[in-house]
């Protein structure tokens, strides 16, 4: 199981690579979960994406298999994307093909304006500028903030609410029972700083800033991002593409994945 330290914190990764053997010269897709999950939630888009690129999944700072920093930590934005520049430096990546879902989409706006000669392309699934106040009670439900639903129920209890609220996916009851143990390893006090870092974010001014290739997977009924402002997104960041995916909620990568996956390959292969 690989890993390595970045940014002074011991970070879980996966590599996937079934690229023809004798091909030296091997794009890199980055696939990046979203808050409460890891990489295990990927995995049903590795197999489409594998023979074509080398895939590399990685677990967030106190998600999954990597380092938590503990409850007494300070989270913030700038050091979540410098964890992702100084694993890139380590692993020895120049550029990758991003992919960032929910949480994992904002911080890729925010390294895209940064960083923008890392990136080959940047893809945001399913991820909102800022956090709402609609968007804010279907995080809580009946409990009306993220942090007194996760005081109340911690990480299993908070994605109970979540999956009621149709913000989490699960398309059979075996599906919901994985999804809400996995997520419930996630420590509380994580979810309780990733939370308040969110707060009052908003990664809106940025857009205009992303000079990259641009690709929005945007959900047309996701209960925290409107489809107007994913739109809007497309209108703020230059030369953006947008694929408006149909699906029962916001997790359009797991309800609708092989329109998403095809709809990333297209615009990968466009590139060329």
């Amino acid at each position: 199981m690989p890993s390595v330290t970045a940014n002074n914190c011991d970070m879980y990764y996966e590599v996937d690579d079934f690229t023809d053997p004798w091909v030296s010269e091997k794009e890199t897709v980055w696939l990046q979960h979203g808050v409460g999950r890891s990489t295990k939630f990927w995995y049903h888009w590795v197999p489409a994406l594998a023979r074509h690129y080398r895939v590399i999944r990685r677990d967030m700072r106190g998600h999954g298999q990597s380092a938590d920093p503990g409850p007494n930590h300070r989270w913030s934005i700038e050091e979540l994307i410098t964890d992702m520049r100084d694993f890139m430096d380590t692993l020895g990546l120049q550029q990758v093909h991003y992919v960032g879902e929910s949480i994992g989409g904002i911080l890729g706006v925010a390294f895209a304006a940064r960083w923008p000669e890392r990136l080959k392309s940047l893809t945001i699934c399913n991820s909102p500028t800022a956090i709402r106040a609609p968007a804010e009670r279907a995080l809580s439900g009946q409990h009306g903030n993220v942090q007194r639903a996760l005081t109340t129920g911690g990480s299993r209890g908070w994605v109970q609410v979540l999956i009621e609220q149709k913000v989490i996916s699960g398309k059979n009851p075996a599906h919901i029972d994985w999804v809400v143990n996995e997520w419930a390893k996630t420590p509380t006090h994580v979810l309780q700083g990733i939370a308040h870092t969110l707060d009052g974010a908003d990664t809106a001014p940025l857009l205009p800033q992303i000079k990259v290739p641009t690709l929005i997977l945007a959900p047309a009924r996701s209960p925290i991002t409107p489809l107007s402002d994913q739109i809007a997104m497309r209108t703020l960041i230059p030369n953006a593409r947008i694929a408006v995916v149909e699906g029962p909620g916001h997790e359009i990568y797991v309800d609708e994945p092989e329109e998403c996956m095809n709809t990333f390959l297209k615009f990968l292969r466009s590139l060329q």
